[in-house]
């Protein structure tokens, strides 16, 4: 599986796992007929809240790329800074949103949208609602006709990974999930928040298995 396809699947397993129905790689046919896709697309049919995921990884495997206040005085807002990089996306918003691409009426089907990119981008916090706002303008601009409520989430890929570990510990399901993503995050909360069995009585014992099981992990992150 490609480093496209994983990243992907990160993102749609947190989708799976608040219910939403997903899509990976909706293809769509552009205004100059050619074809393009969604990353991950994402909808709950009960709240008409629809998710446009655009997730994307560049540059050698530990690079990060930051957004700070030194980044921000140097090269402007997240969107002057990205130079077209990663937010490309949103320039076929229009498409995307018109009746008979997704929906045959997207405005009656559509009550709520998210705009999300997944990136290695990091943004420091003091600048992340600023950043986010900064890109919901431009998609006002792009879709000014939309009746939809509208709202945008730039995640980091590990904030997604941490979000769907979270998810997974809460999750009710008893069985493998069969998606890569979701059984990994499942492992890690087996391994990290075990019920631990047959280690003999009382807590030290316990406790000293518990630490013996996320040991490994540990020790990979260090």
């Amino acid at each position: 599986m490609s480093e496209a396809m994983i990243s992907e699947s990160i993102v749609e397993a947190e989708w799976i796992l608040q219910g939403y129905w997903t899509r990976m790689r909706y293809p769509y046919q552009t205004d100059k007929s050619g074809w393009s896709d969604i990353d991950v697309l994402a909808y709950n049919p009960e709240s008409k809240h629809l998710v446009i995921s655009e997730s994307k990884v560049r540059g050698p495997k530990k690079d990060i790329f930051a957004y700070t206040e030194h980044t921000k005085s140097t090269y402007g807002t997240i969107l002057e800074y990205d130079n077209n990089n990663y937010f490309s996306f949103l320039e076929s918003l229009p498409k995307i949103c018109s009746d008979k691409v997704i929906f045959s009426d997207f405005t009656k089907m559509v009550k709520k949208l998210t705009i999300q990119l997944v990136s290695n981008y990091v943004i420091d916090d003091s600048l992340k609602k600023e950043a986010e706002k900064t890109v919901l303008n431009r998609v006002h601009e792009l879709i000014p006709e939309s009746k939809a409520k509208i709202d945008v989430r730039l995640d980091s890929t590990m904030d997604v990974i941490a979000k769907v570990v979270e998810l997974e510990n809460l999750h009710g399901q008893g069985r493998r999930y069969g998606h890569p993503m979701l059984d990994i995050a499942r492992e890690i909360n087996r391994y990290s928040k075990p019920n631990v069995r047959f280690a003999g009585q009382g807590k030290e014992k316990t406790n000293a298995i518990k630490e013996q099981a996320i040991r490994a992990l540990k020790n990979a992150f260090e």
